[in-house]
Order: structure tokens, then C-alpha cells, then sequence
């Protein structure tokens, strides 16, 4: 029996020689490979609308309240029970702040209409003086009334709109409400504090 050995012939393998051009063309084809493809980058463009609705208003100036406002305070002060003559004031404090109160409207309004209600004891006390209104102190009544005009001549009629014209539309005016105490008679009264509240509308 006769033992054999196979011979492989092996043929070497040529090497290419590798220079500075062969390292730089290996290099790009890794980075081909290995770095993720580069997009340029991509935008869309468009308009956006905004809008805002502003409706015509009026307020008290100085407050955010739309109802339940308080117009302040006609003060006429103190009087003697036997004073007889006429007793003016200006409406002042409420929502407003201090000082006389203000309405501001928007520049397209240009009137309002004010009304006034008779307040708690319309048409009382006229054998005193004059007014269809009247402060109340118990069971005793002084008249009084208010007025669109500090002339006191245009007296507002219970709860009827009285045309007030507005002269310059979008700024702030004085609310146009006078008041005006007018006792006639020499008799005296009984001694105590006569008040009354009215209701105001004013629309536009």
C-alpha cells in the first residue's frame, strides 16, 4: 500500500501597487457608502389671515361694566329744614372713579339717547316746589328734578329717550344729567335725609 501526498500548485496573487491616486479613489467610494445621500432642503410658503370685528360701543369711562353700573351721586348737600330757593349738583363717584362721570362712545356714534326713570316717588311733594321727581326722607317728600342741560330748561321726561348729540364723536363727555332742587314754599320741612334712586338707560 502506497501512501501519496497531493500538491497543490499555488499561483501568487498580483498586487496592484497602490499609490496617493489609488488611496484617494478608495476613500470617496467608502464615504459613498457610509455617508447618507444629501437632499436640499424643501419649504412651502402661504399667507395667514387675521381679523378682528370691532361693533359700535359706548361705556363709562374708566370701567369694563356694560350693566349694572352706578352713574354716581346727585349731592345736594345740606340744607336748613326752612331754607326756601334752588339747590343745584353734579353727578359724581360711581363706576367711573371719582369726579364727574364720563360715557365714551365709538367715533361712529354720534348722539345717544338717554332715558330716566321717575325714581321712587315721582309727582310727590309738588305743593313744596317744582320737579316730577322727588327726594324721600319717611313719609315727607322734597321735589326735585334732572336735567340734559346745566341751564337747567330741558328736564328729562320719566322714561322717555331724550336725543343728546355727541360733538365729539370718540371722546370722553360728561354724562348730561343735572340735578335741581326748586323749593318754592316758605313752609318748613321735617329734618332728615330725603334720597331717591333713579334708573338711566342709555342706548345708541
Amino acid at each position: 500500500m502506497s501512501n501519496s501526498v497531493a500538491v497543490t500548485s499555488l499561483t501568487p496573487t498580483r498586487r496592484l501597487p497602490v499609490g496617493p491616486a489609488t488611496w484617494g479613489t478608495l476613500l470617496a467610494a467608502c464615504l459613498t457608502f457610509a455617508a447618507p445621500s444629501l437632499v436640499s432642503a424643501q419649504s412651502l410658503t402661504g399667507t395667514l389671515d387675521a381679523t378682528l370685528e370691532l361693533t359700535s360701543a359706548c361705556a363709562v369711562s374708566g370701567s369694563a361694566l356694560t350693566s349694572g353700573l352706578s352713574f354716581g351721586a346727585l349731592d345736594f348737600g345740606s340744607r336748613p329744614a326752612t331754607f326756601t330757593g334752588q339747590v343745584s349738583a353734579t353727578a359724581a363717584g360711581g363706576s367711573g372713579g371719582s369726579g364727574t362721570p364720563q360715557l365714551v362712545c365709538s367715533p361712529d356714534v354720534t348722539s345717544v339717547f338717554i332715558s330716566v326713570n321717575g325714581g321712587t316717588a315721582a309727582g310727590q311733594g309738588s305743593a313744596l316746589g317744582t320737579g316730577a321727581r322727588a327726594l324721600v326722607s319717611g313719609t315727607d317728600y322734597m321735589p326735585y328734578d334732572v336735567y340734559s342741560d346745566t341751564g337747567h330748561t330741558q328736564a328729562y321726561p320719566i322714561s322717555s329717550n331724550v336725543t343728546i348729540p355727541i360733538t365729539s364723536p370718540g371722546d370722553p363727555f360728561n354724562l348730561p344729567i343735572y340735578g335741581l332742587v326748586n323749593k318754592t314754599s316758605s313752609t318748613a320741612v321735617q329734618p332728615g335725609t330725603y334720597a331717591d334712586e333713579l334708573l338711566i338707560a342709555i342706548s345708541w
